[in-house]
């Protein structure tokens, strides 16, 4: 299947608000129509004006959206600015607290408690029907765009950390199904050691690489639990809890060589079309890639599996349309228009969700809605790189992590700390108790 890669990474580097204000802001401006001032961004005379904030990939397709939703809208008009995926976090946390023109963006949800919490973005739930597209959402959308009781927002993609192996490379070296639990995977990786496949097992994994702190949530989701209690309290250094005993699991198939780690996602997916690896865990649209036969010697070989383990949960993502607080201060015809926007691209104002079949279709975006997973069109693109069915049975035990405003700067003590015992040179318990006092620290910092 032919799609573009360039979807950009949900796991990279960030500063959170509290870490500092430091990017420079820079950016294209792809619908000149009027940004600053004047009596028609109010609303007056019954034209709305709006700009709307992105990230920068494939902007060719957002420049279409855009112009079709004025189209249909005479009397609204978008101004659209797009900012790398590297310098977007800042670069809008620099926007929305120096009330730069921003009334409808790009969102991610690691980032809605910081976002809301700073008054920076409102609830949408007068502006459009939220709890309608709700009941159409995956389990983990639904419950993740909902921030103390009010709705943020529409998806504009969802997506989650999957298990994924080749058969073809399984099979050759003695293994004919996919594991069911971990300590299975253990076994079948045993197997095929002794086969002469040197590392079974690949981990994406690196200190640097926040994605690698996400594709070790979902594992230990997919025994039982997750990181943080409800009220954001560390508990993954009791060696009984889900996360710890993943981490002794990830450091024993390192230390006994069935497994080897791989810094980034791309450096997994060439390591993964060697031949010299059968399972992985990564996003699951790194699978696109992987069986992309234009772009991957060993496309076809790839399948989703589901996450071993007694719950087969996972951590799913997504990404959101939200709604500045600066569009609700500047009235309400603004806001109205804003939360209209928002519906066109996120939603189904005309009973299809026009926009996200489009992303789905064109780029092969995971998204958060339900019955899109029994559209025609959708089941015949993705059927060319995903079993369909397993891909909806995974996505529907997703769950969202726990976050806290803090959690962004936790996350770097814990990969490093998960890195150092990868690599033995401290045990797995004095690594999560390292982890857990920062955590802690970290909560009473800023509380």
């Amino acid at each position: 299947m032919a799609r573009s890669l360039q979807i950009p990474n949900p796991g990279m580097s960030r500063r959170t608000l509290l870490g500092g204000l430091g990017a420079a802001a820079g950016g294209i401006a792809l619908s000149s129509c009027g940004v600053g001032g004047g009596s028609e961004k109010n609303g007056e005379n019954g034209v709305v004006t709006l700009d709307f904030v992105a990230w920068t990939y494939a902007m060719e397709t957002v420049q279409k959206n855009v112009a079709e939703y004025m189209a249909a809208h005479p009397k609204t008009k978008v101004s659209v600015q797009d900012y790398g995926w590297d310098q977007y976090h800042d670069t809008l946390v620099q926007r929305l607290s120096s009330n730069s023109a921003t009334d409808v963006l790009y969102n991610n949800g690691s980032w809605l408690a910081e976002f809301a919490s700073a008054g920076f973005i409102a609830p949408v739930g007068d502006y459009l029907d939220f709890d309608k597209y709700a009941k159409d959402m995956v389990p983990y959308v639904a419950e993740g765009l909902v921030y103390e009781g009010q709705p943020y927002g529409l998806p504009y993609y969802a997506d989650m950390a999957s298990f994924i192996w080749n058969p073809t490379v399984a099979k050759k070296y003695g293994v004919d199904r996919a594991p069911s639990d971990w300590d299975e995977l253990t076994d079948m990786a045993s197997t095929m050691k002794s086969k002469g496949l040197s590392a079974p097992i690949l981990w994406e994994f690196s200190q640097t690489n926040p994605s690698s702190l996400d594709e070790f949530i979902a594992m230990s989701m997919s025994r039982g639990g997750e990181v943080f209690d409800d009220e954001m309290n560390p508990v993954f250094e009791d060696p009984s809890s889900p996360a710890f005993q993943h981490a002794e699991f990830m450091a024993s198939t390192v230390r006994d060589g069935l497994a080897t780690t791989s810094p980034a996602e791309m450096d997994a997916m060439r390591a993964m079309n060697t031949g010299q690896h059968a399972f992985t865990c990564m996003y699951n649209y790194n699978l696109a890639g992987l069986n992309n036969k234009g772009t991957s010697p060993l496309a076809g070989q790839f399948e989703l599996i589901m996450m071993p383990g007694p719950t087969q949960a996972t951590l799913g993502y997504y990404r959101f349309y939200s709604l500045s607080s600066m569009a609700v201060d500047r009235g309400a015809a603004v806001a109205k228009g804003a939360g209209n926007f928002i519906e066109a691209m996120g939603g189904a104002p005309n009973g299809e969700y026009t926009i996200a079949k489009r992303w789905a279709l064109d780029r092969g975006l995971g998204f958060g809605i339900v019955s899109l997973f029994d559209d025609p069109d959708v089941q015949k693109a993705f059927g060319q790189w995903v079993d369909v069915s397993t891909l909806r049975d995974q996505q529907s035990l997703a769950q969202v992590k726990r976050e806290a405003k803090w959690t962004g700067i936790w996350g770097n003590t814990m990969l490093q700390q998960l890195s150092k015992a990868f690599a033995g040179e401290v045990s797995v318990a004095d690594a999560m108790k390292v982890s857990a006092d920062k955590a802690r620290e970290l909560k009473e910092k800023f509380a």
